[in-house]
């Protein structure tokens, strides 16, 4: 794989943390968009995590994991990687805009 893209990252987010973030931004009566990161995606970052929930996919004990535990078995330093370490490493920011509805 070449050239991962900003939503190959945003792929890469469980759908509860995309939802903690919105509500974040929504409680700062704010909507939420993302971002590539100043210093750019890390490509090779997201096509590895990419590569290693492909060879787990068929890994019945892989599927019995949560998204944050699929995770954190991609970034073991962490010992328990959260939404903002997430976007760091797959260089993505948030951007909090101005609700318009």
């Amino acid at each position: 794989m070449t050239g991962a893209t900003l939503q190959d990252a945003l792929d890469l987010i469980p759908e509860a943390w995309h939802d903690d973030i919105a509500a974040d931004a929504e409680s700062q009566g704010r909507d939420v968009s993302y971002a590539i990161a100043h210093g750019g995606l890390r490509t090779e970052t997201i096509e590895r995590v990419q590569q290693h929930f492909a060879a787990r996919e068929d890994n019945a004990d892989w599927q019995a994991l949560s998204a944050g535990q699929q995770l954190d078995e991609c970034f073991p330093a962490y010992c328990g990687i959260g939404w903002p370490d997430l976007l760091d490493e797959l260089g993505v920011v948030t951007v909090y805009v101005t609700q318009t509805h």
